[in-house]
């Protein structure tokens, strides 16, 4: 048996924990009803990510190892580089 090159390609793809990427939030404290996290950053073995509200709206932050991030599903990818972040004003 052989596995096909192409779905082991796109199994490490989905496994990967990169900025960008969407995760569902759960346990905790939920600080400020944080339904989502968000990628922004990764170091070689943690993850910095923004809380998200279920509006969208960013109200939390923290970081976590890639590796519990990995026992998540990855529920959307966001181009990062067209977030804008604004202030409360």
């Amino acid at each position: 048996m052989k596995l096909d090159s192409q779905l082991l390609e796109y199994v490490q793809q989905q496994s990967d924990v990169v900025p960008g990427n969407v995760y569902p939030a759960k346990g905790g404290k939920r600080t400020e009803n944080t339904a989502f996290w968000l990628v922004v950053a990764c170091s070689n073995t943690g993850a910095h990510c923004i809380g998200l509200n279920t509006a969208g709206e960013p109200v939390s932050t923290t970081s976590y190892l890639k590796g519990a991030l990995r026992e998540r599903p990855l529920v959307a990818r966001v181009d990062l580089s067209a977030v804008v972040l604004k202030g409360i004003a």
